[in-house]
């Protein structure tokens, strides 16, 4: 008979680990190509899909029938697809593979390996298929005869992405690059020239979108709003009446159409339209994947736990009274992910990537009821604002005791300086702050009880594809009323950010991420004395980025990638409640139990792991 004693080594320890199921299993569609059978002359669309094991679908245009092939282990992220002359399918990854699909054995497998992430693909005048990369800017050359890769080397020095790649049908791949000077390259097939077709006037931030017009030839709309036409290694400006057309009826770009001429276009993440008008169709992208992983974790109204998938941005919500895991849908018109969760009177607040919208989900009113791919954002989930300029990955959101909202970014691609937004949810308004601490973004906001003053922590890290120029993270105090930074203090040496900030009886806890030395550390700071009380190295690795949070008996709780901890706040002492055993790791997506969130319902502590929701039972 087993003893009833209580095992005293598992009294101080986490234990029941719950698996609370996954509850989004769609994925969604990056590519979109056309392809007609050459012997049956059947309509074909291709479509790439991500998800925990990213896919590419093919859709009859008949009779929407679909067909899907799973990409080869570690494929992912398919951003470009295009076709040999045999039929074959070349995708793209993100981790730097080729992807080689036959759709008519279904065979799918690995035919090159880059190094680099794969943005889009395209065959040019001599029969080779041309890809752009990132992140440095690096075109490759790939013959599907010989299976063989070229490296061709990076076409801007300074310039992180090359990611529209087509090719002119002239003797030359056009190339967009960005994203600090956006610009078109020339890349002569011959001679491996590259030559500059935009003036400088028309360089910023960002990406110059390639097309291809209804007449077949390369147009470009510029950052400024400019219309060009590419060719022979120019840039010549449409005439005004042709531009305002271009403006008028591609404003988000010239779609994919059949030999027919109908256009195809994607309405939801996993949907596409056939068609315009009151005669277009909506065919589902009909595929099986093992769930959407989840990018944030965090608590909700009504003791309920809340998340965001990664692309597409769908949330979910556990209800450990219920013990009930729902798909809420469609969470906001970007189709990134929630970066951060607030709530406030009983309601959800996120803020979105990648267009940085703020949004709010009211959970005792019904769910929108727009049909797929009309979904307007007026009703619930409801679209409050854009953020604004600063806001592009919005890491931060703190809710103060006068019921406002604080968002903290990292700012768009190719901008220096992460925007601090507040919404007042009493009035209804909206302000923004888009330079608080110049050349860093702000990643972790905590407010003070008087809702006065917000502490922040930043990152020296800026928009994407740029480089940081700050050495130190700064830890920072903002005046709410005066609208100006009180005071701003390097924590310490070498750290690149501040990845969580809690206030607690006065005192800011915070944690640090990588430093120049490879450390990272647990730290208590005293906002009056502006002087660290105590600063602990951890043994445990880096904590998930706002994955910490307070306990009902005063204590700070969090998650390492392998492990669940307890902070003693006036000790400073970290306690290891849970560690995931080396072994019990490989069974886990990416090596790691602890993915991301930090919510304590009833003595249990919940959290991420891939497109899973879980749970722990905290010690007594």
């Amino acid at each position: 008979m087993a003893s009833s004693k209580p095992n005293p080594k598992k009294k101080n320890k986490a234990t029941d680990l719950r698996d609370h199921g996954i509850a989004v299993h769609s994925g969604s569609c990056l590519s979109i190509v056309p392809w007609r059978d050459a012997q049956t002359s059947r309509d074909y669309v291709y479509c790439g899909i991500i998800s925990t094991s990213s896919l590419v679908v093919q859709v009859d245009v008949a009779n929407g029938r679909c067909r899907y092939f799973r990409l080869p282990e570690p494929c992912n992220g398919p951003w470009g697809i295009d076709f040999t002359l045999d039929g074959h399918l070349l995708v793209t990854s993100c981790c730097g593979r080729l992807t080689r699909i036959d759709p008519q054995s279904g065979k799918a497998w690995i035919t090159a390996d880059t190094g680099h992430w794969l943005w889009t693909i395209d065959r040019g005048a001599d029969g080779k298929f041309y890809l752009g990369s990132s992140s440095d800017c690096r075109l490759f050359r790939y013959n599907a005869e010989t299976e063989g890769l070229e490296d061709l080397g990076s076409l801007d020095p300074v310039q992180k992405y090359l990611r529209g790649v087509v090719d002119g049908d002239d003797g030359y791949i056009y190339c967009s690059v960005g994203c600090t000077e956006a610009q078109v390259l020339a890349y002569h097939i011959a001679s491996g020239r590259v030559t500059k077709l935009l003036p400088k006037s028309e360089e910023g931030p960002g990406f110059q979108g390639i097309v291809r017009g209804p007449d077949d030839k390369l147009k470009i709309r510029a950052l400024s709003g400019n219309w060009y036409r590419l060719a022979h290694a120019q840039a010549f400006p449409l005439p005004d009446a042709e531009a305002r057309r271009m403006t008028k009826k591609y404003p988000w770009g010239v779609p994919e159409t059949l030999p027919d001429g109908r256009t195809i276009t994607g309405v939801e993440p996993d949907a596409i339209r056939i068609g315009e008008g009151p005669d277009s169709k909506i065919l589902p992208l009909k595929y099986k994947t093992d769930g959407a992983n989840i990018f944030h974790l965090a608590e909700g109204p009504n003791d309920a736990v809340y998340a965001s998938t990664i692309m597409p941005l769908y949330i979910l919500r556990y209800s450990p009274a219920r013990k009930k895991l729902e798909n809420l849908g469609r969470g906001a018109p970007d189709n990134g992910e929630a970066y951060s969760f607030g709530h406030c009177d009983g309601k959800l607040y996120y803020a979105c990537y990648s267009a940085g919208n703020l949004m709010t989900y009211d959970p005792d009113r019904p769910l929108h009821t727009d049909p797929p791919g009309e979904m307007k954002w007026e009703d619930n989930p409801k679209l409050i604002t854009n953020l604004g300029r600063g806001h592009n990955r919005p890491r931060a959101m703190c809710v103060d005791s006068k019921k406002r909202v604080w968002i903290g970014s990292f700012p768009e691609y190719g901008m220096f300086h992460g925007g601090l937004g507040c919404y007042d949810t009493v009035r209804k308004k909206y302000v923004n702050n888009p330079i608080v601490i110049r050349n860093q973004s702000i990643i972790s906001l905590t407010p003070d009880p008087s809702g006065d003053v917000i502490y922040g922590g930043t990152s020296i890290g800026r928009g994407s594809g740029t480089d940081p120029v700050t050495k130190d993270a700064s830890l920072f105090a903002w005046d709410a009323q005066s609208r100006k930074v009180l005071w701003k203090k390097k924590p310490m040496e070498g750290v690149n950010g501040i990845l969580n900030l809690l206030y607690l009886d006065g005192k800011l806890y915070g944690t640090t991420g990588g430093t120049t030395r490879g450390n990272f550390t647990f730290f208590r700071f005293d906002p009056d004395t502006l002087e660290m009380d105590y600063v602990v190295p951890s043994k445990i690795s880096g904590v998930r980025e706002q994955s910490m949070c307070i306990g009902p008996d005063g204590n700070i709780y969090g998650i390492t990638w392998i492990t669940l901890f307890r902070w003693r706040p006036e000790t400073g002492k970290i306690e290891v409640l849970y560690r995931c055993s080396r072994r019990d790791s490989k069974r886990y997506p990416g090596g790691s139990l602890f993915h991301r969130g930090a919510v304590i319902i009833d003595g249990r502590f919940y959290f991420s792991c891939g497109p899973n929701v879980r749970s722990l039972r905290l010690p007594s």
